[in-house]
């Protein structure tokens, strides 16, 4: 019996040695106004969620502060991407250990990016290829570069970021939909006050993995 415990108890501890952190991202909010008019009964606070939130999920468990709501749309995905696994629905996401799940309000319905995120001792994860000494072509993907020179080691309002990228103040729908969501969503971007969305003085820095990208953007386009 000793044996098969020692057995046991150093499997468990393999598990638990590979189970992933899952990051989820409240990205963005469809509300269906017509519909609440005719079908609703009148409701107040009805969803607390703010785009650009962000949460992680350990060991595949529900993370505090998340809309209990939202998990049972995507418990199953993040037990799935914390366990390793992924590629739902054969090639559906273009990063394979993500999903894309909206919440189960019909009135109101929030979409929330899930990620897995590796387990690591190091504070600045480093690209897995090297970073090209060019911009992207791909248009996504150079607005995200784009932004992530912008920011820099600096933490800035939304004003300031849009004034370096030359766009219009009035431009605002574009910056968020076309630079800032795709960056949050992809974990190079974080709110400066992440419990308070919606703070007016709120601002943007890089992450741990937007400062490691920003270092090597800024290399190769020097040399």
């Amino acid at each position: 019996m000793l044996c098969v415990s020692i057995i046991l108890c150093t499997f468990a501890a393999n598990i638990t040695q590979i189970m992933a952190k899952v990051r989820i991202t409240a990205i963005r909010q469809t509300v269906y106004t017509d519909l609440m008019a005719k079908y609703e009964n009148p409701i107040e606070h009805a969803c607390s969620v703010q785009e650009g939130q962000q949460w992680i999920s350990i060991d595949g468990k529900c993370p505090e502060g998340l809309c209990l709501a939202a998990w049972e749309s995507m418990h199953q995905f993040v037990e799935q991407l914390s366990q390793g696994k992924g590629n739902f629905y054969d090639g559906w996401m273009q990063n394979p250990m993500s999903a894309m799940i909206s919440c189960n309000d019909g009135f109101r319905p929030f979409s929330f990016y899930i990620e897995a995120i590796e387990e690591s001792t190091q504070t600045v994860e480093q690209p897995s290829q090297p970073i090209p000494p060019t911009l992207s072509t791909d248009k996504a993907e150079g607005r995200i570069q784009k932004l992530i020179l912008a920011i820099g080691d600096q933490t800035m309002p939304r004003r300031q970021i849009i004034a370096y990228l030359g766009l219009k103040q009035r431009s605002r729908r574009n910056f968020m939909d076309n630079y800032l969501r795709p960056a949050i969503a992809r974990g190079y971007v974080v709110l400066a006050y992440p419990d308070s969305p919606n703070k007016p003085e709120q601002a943007y820095r890089l992450s741990a993995n937007g400062l490691a990208r920003w270092a090597q953007l800024t290399t190769t386009n020097t040399q």
